[in-house]
């Protein structure tokens, strides 16, 4: 007997849900805004998934292929924003852009219109999916602009993501041809990055570690033009550059320039020593042949006494 009251519990839930499966429609090569159709969704926090399947083509190219997925929430009948008592958002995956706008006409509470900027060919069997508890869907696609003397709602097209997300294969941003973990084809702004490194040239700083010469330092230099070690301009340009192994050469080249910095330190400090020791014989030989100069200087002050 609990197992049939169970089974009615979920054929109860299972039959609350009502889905619609519809021809989109072919946009029939024209770009721009679209009417798609009309939901009919009532207040009280009434939610409608709405999925579009389609294409930007038909000649069998996986690049044209691309979906959208539409959320829809009404208000609570009370709460509003500009007169309109919905909000929504929507994002597309796959290589084609399906939607790039969409702007919800409010023509009453509970009855809205479409509207979507969509591509110029869509396809004969484009699939709107629509998931909803209480919702209905109108379709009418058509070639139209939204109506402007109305109270309207323009969504936001995001991708949130709030868990942990992880990625098997490589990543690309702004690319469609990612060649590493993370491809990005623009720029990146962050407040600190942290690169893995191993091997760091503490090592420079080792008993018996060999520094290259200036002399030698300054020939490689005139014939390679970028320092031992260190990736040339043409290795950059083609395979990009490893910040950590770059940053590593740096530590090391620093590390170096360190030791020849001592060294001529060393260098200066005895040549100065050497300078001192020579003026102070300098010095100490000008007074003596000031004195053989002149012999009575000294006798004539002492007379004077």
């Amino acid at each position: 007997m609990k197992k049939i009251y169970l089974l009615l519990i979920v054929l109860s839930m299972a039959a609350g849900v009502q889905a619609q499966n519809i021809n989109l429609g072919n946009t029939g090569g024209f770009f721009g805004w679209f009417r798609l159709g009309t939901l009919t969704l009532q207040q009280q926090g009434a939610d409608a998934s709405i999925q579009i399947v389609s294409g930007g083509g038909y000649n069998a190219n996986y690049h044209q292929n691309g979906e959208c997925q539409i959320h829809f929430r009404t208000s609570n009948g009370v709460s509003e924003t500009n007169g309109f008592f919905a909000s929504g958002s929507f994002y597309n995956t796959g290589r084609t852009k399906i939607i790039s706008s969409i702007r919800v006409i409010q023509v009453n509470q509970s009855t809205w219109e479409f509207y979507a900027v969509m591509p110029s060919y869509t396809g004969l069997e484009a699939v709107l999916s629509l998931s909803s508890v209480s919702g209905n869907w109108q379709p009418s696609l058509a070639k139209l602009d939204p109506p402007t003397n109305l109270t309207a709602l323009d969504l936001t097209e995001e991708f949130l993501v709030s868990s942990n997300t992880y990625f098997m294969d490589n990543v690309g941003i702004g690319t469609a041809t990612p060649r590493e973990k993370l491809s990005v084809n623009g720029n990146i702004r962050a407040r600190e990055i942290k690169v893995e490194a191993t091997n760091w040239p503490d090592y420079v700083f080792d008993e018996g570690y060999e520094i290259i010469s200036l002399p030698k330092l300054e020939q490689y230099i005139k014939v390679y033009r970028h320092l031992p070690e260190m990736p040339s301009a043409k290795q950059i340009a083609a395979s990009g550059l490893a910040v950590g192994e770059v940053v590593r050469l740096q530590q090391q080249k620093i590390e170096e320039l360190t030791l020849h910095l001592i060294e001529k330190d060393k260098n200066a400090m005895q040549l100065e020593k050497k300078l001192n020791s020579q003026t102070a014989l300098l010095v100490a030989f000008e007074e003596r042949l000031k004195k053989l100069e002149h012999p009575n200087s000294q006798n004539s002050i002492t007379n004077k006494k």
